[in-house]
C-alpha cells in the first residue's frame, strides 16, 4: 500500500555529466517500506513524476533518487526546478512489481540502460551484505562512456566480490574517445555471454521499446517468459493481438 509522505530535500550532489543525486529524508517518525527496485512518484499540482529509489531498503529513513534532464521536454524542466528551490518535496510511494525482497535461488542478470542504473543499484546493495551467493552479473548499457556516471562504484562491486560482475556496454562508440569495452545493445551483450537462460531471473531497466526487444530476444534464446522481471509489463503492457 502506498502513502503520501512531505520530505526534506537533504542534498543535491552533481555527478558526471548532468546527473544529480538528490537525497530525501522522511518527514520525523515515519519510515518507508519498500522493497529493493521499487520507485516513488513526486507529487506536484500537475502530474506525478515517476523515479527509481537508487538506495537499499536497509535505510527508510532516507530515499536516494538519481535525476538526469532530458534536453526539450517540459517535464523534465519542472523537476528540474524543484530539484533547484524547493526544500521539501511531496512524494508518494512504494510502487514497481520489479523488485527483489530475498536473495534470489538463481543466477541474477541485471540489465539497465542509462539511469536505469538507479533500479539495479538499490537491488545490488540489497543484496550485497549476502554476498551475491548465486551469482550477479551488472550489464549497463549507455550512450556514450561520458554517461557511466557510478562507473567507479560499479566498478568496486566487481573488485570486492567473485560473485559479481560488471559488464559496460556504450552504443555509440564514436561519442567514446578511446573506448576499448564492449560496444552495441546491452540486452544483446548479456546473450553473448550465456548459452543457457532457462535457470537465471532477469531484471530490466529502460524504455518500453528496450525491454520489449530484450525480452523478445531472451525468449528466442530459450528464456522461459516468468524469468524476466520489469516495470515496464505493468505500465506500458503490449496491446493483445
Amino acid at each position: 500500500m502506498t502513502a503520501i509522505y512531505r520530505c526534506i530535500v537533504n542534498s543535491v550532489e552533481k555527478y558526471q555529466g548532468d546527473t544529480r543525486k538528490v537525497i530525501l529524508s522522511l518527514p520525523d517518525g515515519k519510515d518507508l517500506s519498500f522493497f529493493a527496485g521499487q520507485y516513488i512518484q513526486i507529487i506536484t499540482p500537475l502530474k506525478k513524476f515517476p523515479f527509481s529509489i537508487a538506495s537499499s531498503p536497509e535505510n527508510q529513513k532516507q530515499i536516494e533518487l538519481h535525476i538526469k534532464p532530458t534536453p526539450d521536454s517540459e517535464d523534465s524542466r519542472i523537476i528540474e526546478s524543484i530539484i533547484d528551490s524547493a526544500e521539501a518535496i511531496e512524494i508518494e510511494a512504494p510502487f514497481g512489481d520489479c523488485y527483489v525482497k530475498k536473495p534470489p535461488t538463481n543466477p541474477v542478470i541485471l540489465l539497465a540502460a542509462s539511469t536505469g542504473i538507479t533500479q539495479m543499484k538499490s537491488i545490488i546493495e540489497f543484496l550485497e551484505p549476502h554476498g551475491f551467493k548465486k551469482g550477479v552479473f551488472l550489464y549497463w548499457g549507455v550512450i556514450s562512456s561520458h554517461d557511466l556516471y557510478l562507473d567507479d562504484i560499479c566498478k568496486k562491486w566487481d573488485e570486492n566480490h567473485p560473485n559479481f560482475s560488471y559488464t559496460p556496454v556504450v552504443s555509440e562508440p564514436d561519442t567514446s574517445l578511446n573506448w576499448q569495452g564492449r560496444v552495441g545493445l546491452v540486452g544483446e551483450a548479456a546473450l553473448q555471454d550465456f548459452d543457457d537462460l532457462t535457470n537465471v531471473d532477469i531484471y530490466v531497466s529502460g524504455s518500453a521499446g528496450m525491454v520489449y526487444a530484450t525480452f523478445d530476444s531472451f525468449l528466442e534464446r530459450g528464456m522461459p517468459e516468468e524469468n524476466m522481471f520489469s516495470d515496464v509489463f505493468s505500465f506500458a503492457p503490449r496491446q493483445k493481438k
